[in-house]
């Protein structure tokens, strides 16, 4: 029997991983001829398998048949790369590139010249990866972070993925350009119920190995197990079989291995299976064998982290939506925001980001008592606030008063108005809907002010390319935003204006960036978005303003604040208020002079920022009537189209100065 290994199987820990292959079943020796077929070649090769099949161990095979077999073969896993690090750990960066740099470091591409480059789960790659990656497949060059000279390679790539990626292009989740230049050589993995032939010889190479492994002596199966084991659907595959036999060996008595030690089906599941359904009975028993392996590897605290797991992918699969994860969960929104607070999922170190160059009045203000807490204030980049904390203006008046702040940066409004509900924040700015989401989960937020309305700094953009003439031309078609936003509730608008329902398009819901990304691949027909971004796409041409929010909103911004610090601190509130107001009236006079003080650290070109500095209004005011009323005709529009779960009042949460805030709703 020819049995194909990981590197140092043996010594390995449980993993989801194959460690182990066979080539004994009819299904199998096909796909021998055919990884031998392929492998002489330099053509990229995409390997298709559930998880646990043995794609890996495919990969290493195909690169020991290849001329490359005496270079680096390097395995990378894109799902466990942290978002922040995949272009770096990829392409490698210079000396200085990010915080934290202190030299230079190549990447898995360089690290891999000459010699094979495997990327496992490339379906979890981010858009704005995946068109990095395409250009370096093209180029056969790499740029490192914070470099600029092209890098020459010679790789051979082998991808693999456990997800239809067809099925994710059209999602929009995966770029199309991508998956034809992947898809040269194509390997399907049988999983390993369409093999049953590699059941036995699999099942007593690891009988072997684990026997050896605990000093066990001679240690036989059954013969009764042994059918058991062929007639299992093995739904997590060589790994589930892998499990199955350690953990026998570890029950087993009188050195002879029988079906009950096996723990195969319903009855011996850890995990009850509670529907009939075919696929559904395989997916519970796909979670029982990752169960099991985990209780194998033993450690503290399983159960809090199992739990905490359970938690965490519930919150990413409700977009972080607490009370949609308590509806999911089937538990109190409570109990989830509890055990979101204790996995650090809604701090302020983990709903935003805090800055990595604070002011240095912000580090240590002379004359703060140690005791004093940090005034926690949010803000998103390119904002008002994102200035503010730049010009440190904040940071010296409150230092003279002992006061020091915590900025914390975040991507959207959805994650502050988050931190805020969390209480891990004390004041921010958002847009007009996310304070809505907030209210109308009970979330302790009051409006401090509003900025005055910018309806042509948001837009629904389509490509310079694109035959849509107005919004009615995206029937049928992808529109990408951010879930929330101001953009979100244009496109409602929008939508409403063009007699068309909210599910008139397919919405795909993205951080602007990846959105962008969506809309230049083509995944996406139009795109939702706002300044600063919307002014530099304007700039490079490549996009055509199909509408913008004139006589449709008004695309307000909004100063809020925890409800419990504005009543204890209103000093403090009436303060922050201030400086924006200074700050404010010196971009709007100056806001050339603005932009050259910062010069290029922004990220975005000078003139696309400039171009909306001079169409956004600065000066916050007052949250009275008038604005109040404007905020309710958004709150109910929002609670028609379901964009919140219930009727809300805006003046509820509405604070004016010098008196204390409106008590919570009841």
């Amino acid at each position: 029997m020819s049995v194909l290994t990981l590197p140092n199987a043996t010594g390995m820990a449980l993993s989801v991983r194959a460690k182990a292959l066979v080539f004994e079943d009819p299904l199998s020796r096909a796909l021998l001829d055919r990884l031998r077929q392929i492998a002489p070649s330099d053509a990229t090769a995409l390997i298709i398998g559930e998880t646990g099949t043995g794609k890996e161990i495919v990969a290493r095979h195909v690169h020991s048949l290849s001329a490359r077999r005496g270079r680096a073969f390097v395995a990378v896993n894109c799902a466990s790369l942290a978002p922040t690090l995949i272009e770096s750990e990829l392409f490698g960066h210079e000396k200085g590139a990010f915080t934290g740099a202190l030299g230079a470091k190549p990447g898995w591409f360089e690290t891999a010249d000459g010699g094979t480059l495997f990327l496992d789960e490339i379906g979890d790659l981010p858009i704005p990866m995946q068109v990095k990656l395409l250009r370096v497949l093209q180029e056969r060059e790499v740029v490192r972070v914070g470099g600029r000279a092209p890098i020459p390679i010679d790789v051979r790539l082998i991808a693999a993925t456990n997800i239809d990626l067809a099925d994710a292009m059209r999602a929009g989740r995966f770029r199309e350009d991508l998956y034809y230049r992947l898809k040269v050589a194509v390997v399907a993995l049988p999983p390993l119920r369409d093999r049953p032939g590699d059941v036995q010889p699999l099942a007593e190479y690891f009988l072997d190995l684990y026997r050896h492994r605990l000093g066990l002596g001679e240690i036989l199966l059954d013969p009764e197990a042994a059918q058991r084991l062929e007639r299992h659907s093995w739904p997590g595959n060589i790994r589930e079989l892998e499990n199955v036999i350690h953990h026998a060996l570890l029950v087993c008595r009188g050195g002879r291995i029988t079906p009950a030690d096996l723990r195969l089906g319903e009855a011996h599941g850890m995990v009850a299976t509670p529907s009939s359904d075919g696929e559904n009975r395989d997916r519970w028993q796909a979670l029982d064998a990752a169960v099991r392996a985990l209780f194998d590897e033993g450690g503290d605290d399983l159960h809090r982290r199992l739990e905490k797991a359970i938690m965490l992918s519930a919150f990413a699969f409700c977009d972080r939506n607490q009370l949609q994860t308590a509806r999911l969960l089937g538990i109190s929104r409570n109990i989830v925001r509890a055990r979101l607070i204790e996995a650090g999922e809604i701090t302020s170190g983990r709903s935003g980001r805090e800055a990595q160059t604070p002011p240095p009045e912000a580090i240590a203000p002379p004359g703060a008592a140690p005791s004093t807490p940090p005034v926690r204030i949010g803000f998103q980049r390119f904002g008002i606030l994102w200035l503010l904390r730049a010009s440190g203006a904040l940071d010296r008046a409150w230092s003279e008063q002992g006061r020091r702040i915590e900025w914390t940066e975040f991507a959207t409004g959805p994650a502050l108005v988050e931190a805020v509900r969390a209480g891990s924040l004390d004041l921010g700015v958002v847009g007009e809907t996310p304070p809505l989401v907030a209210q109308a989960d009970d979330a302790p937020l009051v409006y401090l002010a509003a900025e005055p309305p910018a309806p042509e700094a948001e837009a629904i953009v389509v490509s310079s390319r694109s035959r849509a003439a107005s919004v009615a031309d995206l029937r049928g078609g992808r529109v990408a935003l951010t879930r929330w936003t101001n953009a979100h509730f244009l496109l409602v608008r929008a939508l409403e204006e063009a007699a068309l329902p909210l599910d008139a398009v397919d919405l795909v819901f993205a951080q602007p960036e990846e959105a962008r990304a969506l809309l230049e691949s083509g995944a996406a027909d139009a795109w939702a978005i706002w300044d600063p971004l919307l002014a530099e796409a304007e700039l490079r041409g490549d996009v055509r303003v199909l509408r913008d929010a004139r006589q449709l909103a008004s695309n307000r911004t909004f100063y809020v604040g925890a409800r419990s610090f504005v009543e204890q601190s209103p000093e403090l509130a009436e303060q922050f208020l201030g400086e924006i107001a200074k700050l404010g009236a010196t971009v709007s006079a100056s806001p050339q002079a603005v932009i050259d003080l910062l010069g290029d650290s922004v990220g975005i070109p000078r003139p696309a920022l400039l171009r909306a500095l001079r169409r956004s209004p600065f000066g916050p005011a007052p949250f009275d009537g008038e604005i109040t009323r404007s905020q309710q005709s958004v709150a109910d529009l929002s609670l028609r189209e379901k964009l919140i779960p219930r009727a809300i009042s805006v003046a509820d949460a509405r604070w004016v100065r010098g008196r204390p805030a409106a008590p919570p709703p009841r």
